[in-house]
């Protein structure tokens, strides 16, 4: 990735230019630093002066969208509009449209919105990385949807229709006013590059209510209770030091070992395929560095401000997880391809889980994957990274069921294959993000070929051959779980009081038109993306998986239930 090559289409101001040639950087990505630390530096004064026991919610509401209107235009010229434009469609959308169908006609919208957006910008810069405001859009995007299907569900009495415990944490029970709305869409703290926050999080923490849910009722009947607020200083500077470290990593490493150079003639003709494979790795891993970078940033700019406040740990430190989006200790030491993804962008897996996989019942999977990959673009890389991530999902499941029983006889044999499965993992993803990188059809064909698609067939090998040469043991039903087949049954075709089925069932999944228990809670998968749940609270479970343009992503499998625990108090949240 050059970080010096200019774009004649960047509309922002290019008044800092000369010093953006003197760090050695083109203007769009200076103008994005330069936000950002503004930002940041803007964050301290508005967590102090304009506290909310000191101003009112309205004040908050109107400078946090004042600020980030101005530096959003300062950013991106005109191309802001992109923004106010599709945020006020939407806004006419649920204020108009009914409460039983305002989420499908908002995502509709919003996601026809971003394509053309989309379109427009491979037009005229096909395969760049310059910055423009696409990367704002696709988080704007999620913003506006999400609160419509909150909307949804907090105007809808549908007593039918189970939510699930995030979609009951963050349902809304009244229209937000415009102030709110656009300044939830438009707020400094996340305009540049997210994290996404919802609705009700960015409310709490307008109107000071963060700290509230998680503090411990010690006031007597009539006395109000002690709230603590603990100083986000010390995971600001945590943030902000990696950050800075990931910032030196692009500087000096990225530039020094472009992706871009897999294209070149050079690298097919004069280096050895291990030292290909190695090349690949290596740059594929620095590639993410551009990542926790921005979303450090992007978290620590929250912190700042006081936004980002989770709760206490069992030792009583303060966590300032909540818009978390990335594990980077997670990601660069997983062991299987599941485990990655669950800590990498996080909120957009909360944001796919919530308004695609978990609300419908056939062919989840396949509409989740056509949604992530349409938010993330239409560049043929994109695709070709989904379709190998998901070739690589079911493989992964296969050698867990016939390969991992071989090596729980002892520690040492557990060692050796969390061992093996971590350079499998890291293997696995350089040969499958590639083309997420390059964009390009041709080039990404042209490496896996030149590899002879060894990972394609070692997958269809692991699919079709393995679980003949090595059948995996049976698996046994949850304790717990009764067949349907068992159920004592009453005359009106329900179970019976004394039947075991009115015991508590482990969650039972759709698969398009059958319903099975939940065996494969702890088999590594691959999907479009999660919750933004702290690793520390996440019970074993499944995800979807995606990422923030231009980052890689996969292809959805199936996923169970979110776990994020709920604040005290009412389930439903009332604005």
């Amino acid at each position: 990735m050059d970080l010096k090559s200019e774009s004649d289409f960047y509309v922002g101001c290019r008044a800092l230019a000369p010093v953006a040639a003197y760090f050695g950087l083109s203007i769009d990505k200076f103008n994005f630093l330069f936000c950002q630390i503004a930002f940041l530096l803007f964050s301290f004064p508005y967590r102090v002066l304009l506290h909310p026991s000191k101003v009112s919610p309205t004040t908050r509401h109107a400078v946090a969208l004042s600020v980030g209107l101005v530096f959003g235009y300062f950013c991106f010229g005109y191309q802001i509009l992109h923004l106010v434009v599709q945020a006020t469609l939407v806004y006419m959308i649920i204020n108009f449209a009914s409460p039983e169908s305002m989420h499908k006609i908002a995502l509709a919208v919003g996601m026809g919105y971003l394509s053309i957006i989309h379109l427009m910008r491979q037009t005229y810069d096909y395969g760049g990385y310059h910055l423009d405001v696409t990367g704002p859009l696709m988080v704007a995007t999620q913003k506006v949807t999400s609160i419509a299907f909150n909307l949804h569900d907090g105007l809808t009495e549908k007593k039918d229709i189970i939510l699930h415990p995030e979609q009951r944490r963050q349902m809304i029970s009244r229209m937000p006013s415009p102030l709110e709305f656009y300044s939830y869409v438009l707020h400094y703290h996340t305009l540049m590059c997210g994290p996404l926050v919802f609705f009700n999080d960015y409310v709490d923490f307008i109107r000071g209510r963060q700290f509230l849910r998680h503090s411990v009722r010690t006031g007597l009947r009539g006395h109000p209770t002690s709230v603590v607020e603990p100083s986000p200083n010390w995971a600001t500077l945590k943030k902000l030091c990696i950050s800075f470290m990931c910032a030196l990593s692009i500087v000096y490493l990225l530039s020094a070992y472009p992706i871009e150079y897999i294209k070149q003639d050079e690298f097919f003709e004069e280096k050895s395929r291990l030292w290909q494979l190695l090349y690949i790795i290596w740059a594929t891993s620095l590639h993410r560095h551009r990542y926790y970078h921005a979303w450090t940033l992007g978290e620590a700019i929250c912190n700042a401000a006081g936004f980002g406040f989770n709760g206490y740990t069992s030792d009583n430190k303060a966590r300032w997880n909540l818009i978390s989006n990335v594990d980077i200790v997670t990601i660069e030491t997983s062991t299987s391809l599941r485990e990655l993804l669950i800590a990498w962008n996080k909120s957009t897996q909360t944001w796919l889980r919530t308004v695609s996989y978990e609300r419908v019942h056939r062919h989840r999977t396949q509409l989740t994957f056509i949604l992530s990959a349409m938010w993330h673009g239409f560049y043929p890389g994109y695709y070709l990274t989904f379709g190998t991530g998901t070739l690589f999902t079911l493989a992964a499941r296969a050698v867990r069921r016939s390969v991992r029983p071989m090596f729980q006889g002892s520690r040492d044999k557990q060692r050796l294959y969390d061992l093996i499965t971590c350079l499998a993992t890291r293997i696995a993803v350089a040969y499958m993000v590639f083309p997420f990188l390059l964009l390009d059809f041709h080039s990404s064909i042209r490496v896996y070929r030149h590899f002879g698609f060894v990972g394609h067939f070692l997958c269809l090998l692991a699919m079709y051959a393995l679980p003949r040469v090595l059948p995996p043991p049976p698996r046994s039903p949850p304790k717990g779980w009764t067949s349907p087949a068992t159920v004592e049954r009453t005359p009106e075709g329900t179970p019976g009081a004394n039947s075991p089925s009115n015991e508590r069932q482990p969650h039972l999944k759709h698969d398009s038109e059958a319903l099975v228990p939940d065996f494969e809670s702890d088999e590594d998968t691959l999907s479009a993306d999660t919750s933004n749940v702290d690793v520390e609270a996440r019970s074993s479970q499944t995800s979807l998986a995606s990422v923030n343009h231009p980052a890689p992503a996969a292809a959805p499998t199936t996923l169970p239930d979110s776990t994020k625990p709920q604040p005290p108090g009412d389930d439903k949240k009332t604005q």
